[in-house]
């Protein structure tokens, strides 16, 4: 999926649970900032095309390791000996991109290193994917008003 349904699946889960989380500012952040994370493998994403990610891409192939709950579940880990109230949105933010990517043609390999494949029918760009897209922004914008502006 493109960068742009990423963050407004994102967002969607921003909107769900902002009233259920104690520091907002930092969850918005981290689940934004984590829903990139998974693309820096690629140079064709709007981050990872970056160079300063070239060694990356180098020692990983798009849509392999980087792509995986294995990853999410580490990185959130980690995050969550160091900044405990960061780790839950960023393990929300890089699962949604998982999710989402794992309707793609192309997939994902969900638990790596097991060579299992999640993939759909949904084509990267196409017109579903605009489709959904244009859903999710309207959905996004109903939901902010009725849970985080009326409440």
């Amino acid at each position: 999926m493109l960068l742009k349904t990423h963050f407004t699946f994102a967002l969607l889960l921003c909107i769900l649970f902002f009233n259920h989380v104690s520091n907002q500012f930092i969850f918005v952040g981290m689940v934004l900032i984590a829903t990139i994370i998974p693309d820096l493998d690629s140079g064709y994403s709007s981050f990872g095309r970056h160079s300063i990610f070239s060694p990356l891409q180098f020692f990983v192939k798009h849509r392999g390791i980087i792509h995986s709950f294995t990853t999410a579940v580490l990185f959130s880990v980690l995050i969550a000996f160091w900044w405990p109230v960061a780790s839950f949105g960023f393990f929300l933010g890089y699962s949604v991109h998982l999710l989402t990517d794992s309707f793609t043609r192309e997939g994902i390999q969900p638990f790596w290193p097991f060579k299992i494949k999640s993939s759909g029918p949904i084509a990267t760009g196409g017109r579903i994917e605009e489709s959904l897209f244009l859903s999710l922004i309207f959905i996004d914008i109903i939901l902010f008003f009725i849970l985080i502006v009326l409440v």
